[in-house]
């Protein structure tokens, strides 16, 4: 009988944290507003990065997705959970698949990062383009650079 018991009580237990214990993992809407796209045609890469990804390199991304312009605005959507995020844009206007950068390392065509963060002298860490996902901020708008 103590077995039965215990065996129950067990079960109940691993039941319990597994129901409880568990995160919330469901994906919702990000919406990312793209403006200043002065080239139609051209191919955009958007890229979403989480803390510990190789931010901001273009093809090391967390999740991406590319699409040719049709207007100077544009918005993409991604279907993460809610957390911290940062999302870096380039706009492909060679097709070459990749961002030119000058003799200094400096992107030759248009780009953009959350927060609408602009580089000086280096490329942006994660910490200063990062932004929270939460259902209350479900949205935000990049100004490309050119």
């Amino acid at each position: 009988m103590k077995v039965v018991k215990l065996t129950s009580t067990l079960i109940g237990l691993i039941l319990a944290f597994g129901v409880y214990g568990q995160q919330d993992v469901s994906t919702k809407k990000l919406s990312v507003k793209i403006s200043n796209i002065q080239n139609k045609g051209k191919t955009l890469y958007v890229g979403i990065y989480r803390a510990g990804d190789e931010f901001p390199e273009f093809n090391r991304f967390w999740k991406n997705t590319k699409v040719t312009t049709t207007s100077n605005e544009m918005t993409v959507e991604f279907e993460v959970p809610y957390g911290e995020y940062a999302v870096a844009i380039s706009h492909d206007l060679n097709g070459n698949e990749k961002l030119d950068k000058n003799f200094v390392g400096y992107p030759k065509e248009p780009f953009g990062f959350s927060n609408n963060f602009k580089p000086k002298f280096s490329s942006p860490k994660f910490s200063d383009c990062k932004f929270s996902f939460t259902q209350q901020s479900n949205s935000l708008t990049i100004k490309l650079i050119d």
